[in-house]
């Protein structure tokens, strides 16, 4: 019998990841498959009978036979099938083999992080430290050189307390006191006049009470300025209804939202909710989440809706 046909050399253990007991178990396993089936590929051409081969007939004297010279159909020449099928089986563990290490490394990678050096190297590599946080503060800037702002200052300057660019936005913080005549004056006498006022609201400060804000613009010069004063918690300003007529609506929202009064306001009532509201929902202590109140009890009928009712059919 020839030589049996060997699998490829499995690689050495050492060439696996190292410490990877599941890769190398599943390559030894690999290789001993291949080589049982190469054996066997072996065995199987080694029983196949030579063609014209035969038993010896009877009463014929076994004498010396010149050695069997080696042909293309004789099983130690090599079979073809049976070679074929051993490097069919080599390269399937081979295959196998690979497959196996390649699993393992990467469920030690996914599962550990650092299944090879490299890997480890790559995971304890420092960070890079994040950018420092832009002060986003604004700016503010005492207004000078303004011809219109100079004008203010000179000619209200016991109630002008500060007159300041806060970003790109001019704004001039007026005493109560003064509010109404500096209104006026901006809208009747100042040059530009704002003849437009956009919008009208409030900011509610618990510690020192509310800050009322007039955005104020000049059309023609496309001009903006917006003009605050102080209140304390209970007090009031004078209206400005007769200065711009669109400040109707915007000073009736500042008193249902926060509570303020505005001194000669033609129709002074609640414009978002209903009259008999309790509080003022812009106001700080006013509780986010929403509650029952009188106005509810007295004007809903809501019904309560018992615990593990059936509503089969009800909303449909």
């Amino acid at each position: 019998m020839g030589d049996e046909p060997k699998p490829d050399p499995q690689p050495p253990t050492s060439d696996l990841p190292a410490g990877d007991k599941e890769a190398e178990k599943a390559a030894k396993i690999a290789a001993a498959k291949a080589k049982a089936e190469a054996a066997k590929a072996a065995r199987a051409a080694a029983e196949k009978p030579v063609d014209g081969a035969g038993p010896a007939e009877p009463g014929v004297s076994d004498g010396p036979k010149p050695d069997p010279q080696p042909s293309a159909s004789d099983p130690s020449a090599g079979d073809k099938d049976a070679e074929k099928a051993a490097k069919i089986a080599a390269a399937k563990a081979k295959a196998e083999a690979a497959k196996a290490a390649r699993a393992a490394t990467e469920k030690a990678e996914s599962g550990a992080g650092s299944g090879t050096p490299e890997k480890a190297a790559e995971v304890e590599k420092p960070k890079p430290k994040p950018a420092p946080k832009k002060d986003t503060a604004a700016a503010i800037i005492p207004i000078t050189g303004d011809v219109l702002i100079d004008r203010l200052k000179e000619k209200f300057s016991d109630v002008i307390k500060e007159a300041v660019l806060i970003n790109q936005q001019q704004v001039v913080r007026v005493a109560r006191a003064g509010v109404r005549a500096i209104l006026h004056f901006l809208k009747n006498e100042a040059t530009p006049d704002f003849d437009f006022i956009t919008d009208l609201t409030a900011v509610h400060y618990p510690d020192r009470g509310f800050e009322v804000i007039y955005q104020l613009y000049a059309v023609d010069e496309a001009r903006r300025l917006r003009v605050k004063t102080d209140l304390a918690d209970g007090e009031s300003v004078p209206t400005v209804t007769d200065l711009w007529g669109s400040a109707n609506w915007l000073e009736r929202e500042v008193y249902d939202m926060y509570g303020i009064s505005f001194e000669g306001h033609p129709d002074l009532r609640r414009i978002l909710l209903p009259d008999g509201w309790v509080g003022h929902p812009l106001r700080k202590e006013y509780k986010l989440e929403y509650e029952d109140n009188q106005w509810v009890t007295d004007h809903l009928n809501i019904l309560e809706i018992p615990h593990g009712a059936d509503l089969t059919g009800k909303f449909e």
